[in-house]
This record gives C-alpha cells, structure tokens and sequence, in this order.
C-alpha cells in the first residue's frame, strides 16, 4: 500500500502569526511535527506543503522534502494541490494523511491506527483520529475542536468548537467527549470529491470544513487514539507545550533529534 502524509503548514496563521517556526526546546514546531511523522515505517513518503520559503528551508535543512504551494485559505485546499503534484510525478498513492502542522507531540503510533484501519476496512474512504477530553477548560476553549460520533460504527455524527455533547448541568464534564486530533485520512479520490463540494453553511459557521462530510451524504469513521498529543493554536500552547517537551519519551530519546 502506497501512502503518503503531507503536513500543511503556513507562516499567515489568523491566531498565531508565524506560528510553523516558533521554537519548542530548540526546535521548531513544524520540525517537530515533520521528524516525529516521518518515525512511521510504513509511509511512503512524507512530504511538507508551504507557500513559505523559510518553511520550506527549515524542513530542507532537516533533510526533508518540501513542495512549495499558492497560498489558500483551507488546508485541505493545500492538500489536494499538493497531492496531484505529487502523483503527477511519482504516481499516485493509496491514502493520503492530512497530518496538520500544529501537532509537535503526533506519535507514529498514531499513524499506524489509521493506516490499520484503512486495511481493515477498504470500504471506508476517510478516516480521523480524536482524543479522550479530561479537562472542563479544554471542553469550553472554542479553538479545540470538539467530536460526535454514532457509537455503533463510530461514523462522524458532528464537530464543533462549543461544547457538545453539551451537558443539562453546565458545571459538569460529561463522561464521553472527545476532541479532534487534526490528522485526517482520505482515499484520494474522496478527496477530490470533498474539494468539489461547495463550502456549507454549517462548516463556514464553525470554520470545521469536515463537516461537509455529513452535507456530501458521506462518512468519516473516527477511531479514538489512547496516545496523548497536544495543538499549538496560540502563544499560550506554545508555552504549554515547551513545558511537555523536555519530558516526552521520542525526544528526550533522541529518536528524531536531526543529525548534525
């Protein structure tokens, strides 16, 4: 099986200008991110899509391959682009993961559930990894994207940045809440049809374009991953995260460090 991760990432963040290279314990978040995707075997290829050439210099300069995109509002946009650039050159792959560069903790362990999932289930043309949600600040911060799913196949019922499911007694964290990872997988061809689909209504509201899955008739299965990550959407994660980093297990193992 041919797969392929591409890591958006661009410098005009809305909530945190040049957020890609801002530093966590020396090195930056897309580095981060970029090194600890490429720890998964089974991928093909991992690639990062930038419109930014110092993005794309840090990732060359960490033996990295890069492909330089337009700029576009929407990852997804990024992806695609950047996809048919690459098939058209190495032909074309199976899965493609959308692994968003704001995840400096992803682990490739993360990785192989999804692709163990589309192996198991072919039938299945996209794919979303969520987490456990334990904290009540968590739950009402409107930049983390919170996840319903049908408990009896696990496909994507709704995501939102409320609260949801949104509990009788507002002080209390019900006991299944997820948010979402940001690391999605597509079947190519479901890609295509997903960027042919107008924006909706719903989705420009939230700013969450996967729910023009539910609006397509379509379905994204989302598996619950046991492994513990984090986002950087603003300073403050930022800040939270150069708190983690020192203690996590692949870097304080040099399991990705770059070499010199």
């Amino acid at each position: 099986m041919r797969t392929i991760a591409i890591i958006p990432a661009r410098m005009a963040s809305g909530r945190f200008p040049g957020k890609p290279l801002q530093l966590i314990d020396g090195l930056s978040l897309v580095g981060h991110c970029f090194l600890r995707t490429r720890l998964c075997r089974r991928l093909t290829k991992v690639v990062v899509a930038t419109p930014n050439e110092e993005v794309a210099e840090e990732i060359r300069r960490l033996g990295g391959e890069v492909i330089v995109t337009p700029e576009f509002d929407m990852c997804n946009d990024r992806i695609a682009w950047a996809y048919e650039a690459i098939a058209a050159r190495d032909g074309p792959y199976d899965f493609v993961i959308n692994v968003q560069g704001d995840q400096p903790l992803i682990h490739p362990d993360m990785l192989n559930q999804l692709l163990d999932a589309f192996q198991a289930d072919p039938g299945c043309r996209s794919f979303t990894l969520v987490e456990p949600l334990v904290l009540m600040d968590e739950f009402k911060d409107l930049n983390r994207v919170k996840v319903l799913f049908r408990e009896k196949d696990n496909m994507l019922i709704y995501m939102s940045r409320a609260p949801i499911p949104s509990p009788k007694s507002r002080n209390v964290l019900p006991t299944k809440v997820y948010k979402h990872t940001a690391i999605i997988a597509f079947e190519p061809g479901f890609l295509r049809e997903f960027l042919a689909f107008s924006m909706t209504y719903n989705e420009e509201v939230e700013g969450i374009d996967y729910n023009r899955v539910i609006e397509m008739g379509a379905e994204m299965k989302v598996l619950i991953t046991p492994i513990v990550s984090d986002t950087v959407d603003t300073p403050e994660d930022l800040a939270r995260v150069n708190r983690t980093m020192p203690s996590d297990p692949l870097w304080t193992s040099h399991a990705y460090y770059p070499q010199e």
